[in-house]
């Protein structure tokens, strides 16, 4: 090492030594809950939001891959659309568009990835700039504050014989009593609008229907508001109930002096009906942290995706006056790792005393949203799709008498904040990097190979042949361009360099070995693989010699192949 070079580690160094005390005494801190645990919580996950909104996604591909269907992806970037920092909002169909809120009361009209206008739909006033006003006075600037997480949280346009209009849910800030809320306001619709272009809509023209009792006043640990804990999703059932999801705004004994999810006389950790005509509310279900999603089912079954701590993440069918147990029962810890305060050893790791969750995510996924799907395909009609922030994916969820049959994790990339069907059937992503993604949902053929097959090889036993070797090969191998997730996809061989995929698992043997996959080289593999390169993961196919020329034939044809 050049003399010199030594000292230009020395800052970073210094660097992740800081970064790592600052953790290590935050932990310490927050075990013992000692008063500066507030100050350590909030440098953690300042830094980690820092992180998350830096973070690029590496390039995908133009799709994703379910067990059932190949979900297609168109996507716009509306990142420029934004001066301030934040996430979150919801979205809903109208008139043959999409409505997209976002966390900063913007709405957007999407027609598809490629037509996303502003809408000329104007949101009322959640207080916003009167809180940051506060967050600089003298009388809280000592408390620990968090503004891009008081947000718009949800967007609903609702249509039956007796109601129509539209419902948005958000965080509401009283600057006279310095308190804060989960808000509902409605714009009732004429039956003469028939397209987004004839709404035009002021913050004075809604009608606020629910604010949630009692207002909160600021906490004095973690943050002042906790917006990210509000819930604040909200579903219609007709003809005249819309419910929302009133989470705990984090007032629990980790992140507050008290807990209020139990406390019969406030609404905070509950389920809430609202009667559009009476403009009645009451409480249907307690126990609740924060919901992030909630939908009913084509039964009518009303069902929460609640966001838990350290695991715990539920979903969670909702039955009237049950309690779901938080914060006194959970399946997830603190953050610390101890146990959430009040769990008992006969409750620790368990959910004895009351109602279950369906299920339940061990760790925490981040659930960020719920729909219903129907009319996609078959194979998923019937269905849920649940995002996830922190495994930046969906989630496609089977429910078979009132029992989760499956829940099949989809790798999106992306930290999925909304997952929203249309009603033409395509299904949107809102994400965290502000991007809106349309899917479109195809099932997997095997086309190219059977016609290939047929065109190339007129003996059909020697066709049936290939066919059986190819369809072994495929156990492991896709021949889909760029789907290297079990092994190398076959379309990315013939003529490439070998073990140059992004296949994560190539053997030492394969790596070591130079040059391209030639018509030879393949040859002499497929015959002996462990020959080939000494110490293969790649077991012996045990081919003959002309089957094993016609999938080189067909290797060579995946590599030209249109991959649309």
């Amino acid at each position: 090492m050049k003399k010199g070079y030594k000292y230009i580690y020395i800052p970073i160094f210094l660097s992740l030594g800081l970064v790592t005390l600052l953790m290590f005494t935050g932990y310490l801190v927050g075990i013992h809950k000692l008063p500066s645990y507030g100050f350590f919580r909030r440098v953690e996950l300042n830094l980690f939001n820092h992180l998350f909104d830096k973070f690029e996604p590496k390039e995908s591909s133009d799709y994703y891959d379910s067990i059932f269907l190949r979900l297609y992806k168109t996507q716009t970037d509306l990142s420029d659309q934004f001066n301030r920092r934040g996430s979150g909002g919801g979205m809903t169909s109208f008139e043959g568009t999409v409505l997209l809120l976002a966390y900063d009361g913007q709405v957007f009209v999407a027609r598809s990835a490629d037509n996303v206008q502003k809408s000329d739909i104007e949101v009322p006033d959640n207080g916003y700039f009167a809180y940051k006003a506060a967050t600089h006075s003298e009388q809280f600037k000592q408390l620990n504050h968090n503004p891009s997480l008081f947000r718009y949280n949800d967007i609903l346009y609702y249509d039956s014989n007796s109601n129509r209009g539209l419902a948005i849910s958000y965080t509401d800030f009283d600057s006279t009593d310095n308190c804060y809320r989960n808000s509902v306001a409605i714009f009732p619709l004429s039956r003469s609008i028939h397209s987004v272009e004839e709404l035009s809509i002021r913050p004075e023209d809604w009608d606020i229907i629910y604010q949630s009792q009692p207002c909160l006043p600021f906490k004095h640990i973690h943050y002042a508001i906790d917006g990210g804990t509000a819930g604040g999703r909200i579903v219609f059932r007709p003809p005249s109930t819309i419910y929302i999801g009133n989470g705990d705004y984090n007032w629990n004994d980790v992140f507050a002096n008290k807990s209020i999810a139990q406390n019969p006389d406030g609404e905070y950790g509950k389920i809430i009906s609202i009667n559009l005509n009476s403009r009645l509310s009451r409480i249907i279900a307690t126990g609740i942290r924060n919901p992030q999603g909630i939908v009913l089912d084509k039964n009518g079954t009303l069902w929460t995706a609640e966001h838990g701590f350290r695991g715990g993440d539920e979903l969670n069918r909702i039955e009237e006056e049950q309690n779901y147990g938080w914060p006194l029962e959970s399946l997830g810890t603190q953050y610390s790792k101890l146990p959430i305060p009040n769990s008992t050893a006969q409750t620790y790791g368990r959910h004895n005393n009351y109602t279950k969750p369906t299920f339940a995510w061990l760790p925490s996924v981040a659930i960020s949203s719920l729909t219903l799907i129907n009319g996609f395909h078959n194979s998923w009609d019937g269905g849920l799709l649940m995002g996830s922030l922190k495994s930046r994916s969906l989630f496609h969820i089977r429910i078979d008498n009132n029992r989760v049959l499956f829940s099949e994790q989809i790798e999106v990339g992306e930290r999925v904040r909304y997952a929203h069907q249309h009603t033409d059937g395509r299904i949107i992503l809102w994400t965290d990097s502000k991007k809106l993604i349309y899917l479109t949902g195809k099932p997997y053929t095997d086309n190219f190979v059977s016609d290939f097959l047929k065109k190339n090889i007129s003996d059909i036993k020697m066709r049936k042949r290939i066919k059986i070797a190819v369809d072994g090969c495929r156990k492991c191998h896709s021949i889909e361009p760029e789907d290297h997730l079990s092994a190398p996809s076959l379309a990315s061989i013939f003529n490439n360099d070998i073990a140059s995929t992004d296949f994560k698992n190539y053997s030492k043997a394969l790596k070591q070995k130079k040059g391209i996959w030639t018509e030879p080289k393949l040859e002499a593999f497929l015959k002996n693989p462990d020959k080939f390169a000494p110490g293969t993961q790649m077991p012996a196919p045990n081919i003959n010699d002309d089957t094993i020329e016609e999938i080189i034939n067909l290797l060579e044809a995946l590599n030209a192949k249109d991959p649309d």
